[in-house]
């Protein structure tokens, strides 16, 4: 049966729930979401490494997506490899990935795996949009657990990780070089007027350049392996509650071997941040900022070019067209997105969706949602105090669009 995403029509998980907000009518829609897990490459060459972790660890998680935290945030990546080729990272992180049983991890928190070695299905009814009525419903049975496990197929289908490694880098003597070379370059030139004057701009640009840090992020893909083989083994041998454990099943899990993360791929990030702002800025603000810039840059890349890591995002409205994605997700102005109506399968639990038409980002009603530092302004207040400060982003195209309905990026 098909559904609009907007409508409350049946207990099924996937139904959305909307929730009148007092503020301007805002509206919170529910649907299933990838799930994700993040962690940091240590790296010695961080200036001010404690306040690069720190910046880390409390960088705002991608909203987009759930958090799969398991706890695991970083490694040295020199324990997994003795080449610094970046091109042999992969491998590396690879090696890091299987040794700590990082998917086993995954899949033990998805399925919420108790000290006995027995399971239960809260996370999956939670993040699958399950409701209890809906499972007494089904009369706790086959059809209920046959549902369960469809949802799980899913959302553990759709379970990534991602390996930051970033290198963070004081701006001066990178700024000090290219000073130097244009003073050289201005030596050359035989009229003293037109000397001077570039020596003036090599004095200027090195001034401003050589304040704060720049921060390059090269992020590494991972998803959890979750195929026929993978699900039905776990199914069989592992998979049991509290009253139906074994310790044939406890020790089948323990000793498992079947769980494997896939590499996706890598994208790159660069962001460069100067310590002041009209001397707003502390050394830690500007971390913080450096930090927090680079990751969503990075990720809008991973979830652009990648199309099993691309999210979908409700329509904050239907008319006009707005969503609250931003700079933030790299969005720049004319970007296409497909609108999305789900289709249910209220036997199996399954939903796919369909293209109903295609949106495009209108270049000057962009939503700045990037992080920000000043009192809790928008970060594009931070150079332009009188521009009006939006609160979603704005869409040309179809006009039987409505709130609730999800868009997906188009390449």
């Amino acid at each position: 049966m098909k559904f609009k995403l907007l409508l409350l029509a049946s207990l099924f998980a996937a139904n959305l729930s909307i929730v009148a907000q007092s503020n301007k009518d805002m509206k919170e829609v529910k649907y299933r979401r990838s799930s994700l897990h993040t962690i940091l490459v240590e790296s010695a060459s961080f200036p001010k490494k404690d306040l690069v972790i720190k910046a880390y660890n409390n960088a705002e998680f991608p909203n987009k997506y759930d958090n799969h935290n398991i706890g695991d945030k970083s490694f040295d990546l020199k324990k997994y490899t003795t080449d610094t080729d970046d091109s042999k990272a992969p491998e590396a992180i690879a090696k890091y990935l299987k040794e700590n049983q990082i998917a086993k991890k995954l899949v033990s928190k998805w399925y919420n795996r108790k000290a006995d070695g027995s399971f239960d299905g809260d996370l999956i009814a939670s993040r699958g949009l399950f409701n209890a009525s809906y499972i007494d419903g089904k009369s706790g049975g086959n059809l209920a657990e046959g549902i369960l496990q469809a949802a799980g197929k899913e959302l553990l289908n759709n379970t990534f990780v991602i390996v930051n490694n970033m290198k963070f880098v004081e701006n001066e003597p990178v700024a000090r070089v290219a000073r130097d070379l244009a003073l050289t370059q201005a030596a050359k030139i035989g009229m003293e007027m037109l000397r001077n004057k570039a020596i003036d701009l090599a004095n200027k640009g090195y001034d401003i350049a050589k304040e704060g840090y720049s921060v390059w992020t090269t992020s590494y893909l991972f998803k959890l392996k979750w195929d026929e083989v993978t699900e039905g083994t776990f199914n069989k041998e592992m998979l049991a509650k509290a009253a139906k454990i074994t310790p044939e099943k406890k020790l089948a899990f323990d000793k498992s071997e079947i769980f494997e993360m896939e590499f996706v791929g890598t994208e790159k990030a660069t962001t460069l941040v100067t310590f002041s702002l009209n001397g707003k800025r502390t050394e830690e603000e500007v971390i913080n900022l450096s930090v927090n810039r680079n990751l969503d840059k990075v990720y809008a890349k991973l979830q652009k070019n990648y199309d099993v890591f691309k999210t979908k995002v409700p329509l904050f409205s239907g008319q006009p067209i707005t969503a609250k994605i931003g700079i933030k997700e790299g969005l720049e102005g004319g970007e296409k997105f497909e609108v999305l109506e789900a289709n249910e399968n209220e036997a199996t639990g399954e939903i796919t969706y369909k293209s109903v038409g295609t949106i495009k980002v209108d270049k000057d009603q962009i939503w700045d949602n990037q992080y920000n530092l000043i009192n809790g302004k928008p970060a594009a207040m931070e150079t332009d105090p009188s521009k009006p400060a939006l609160e979603s982003t704005t869409f040309n195209g179809g006009k039987k669009f409505e709130t609730g309905m999800l868009i997906r990026q188009l390449k």
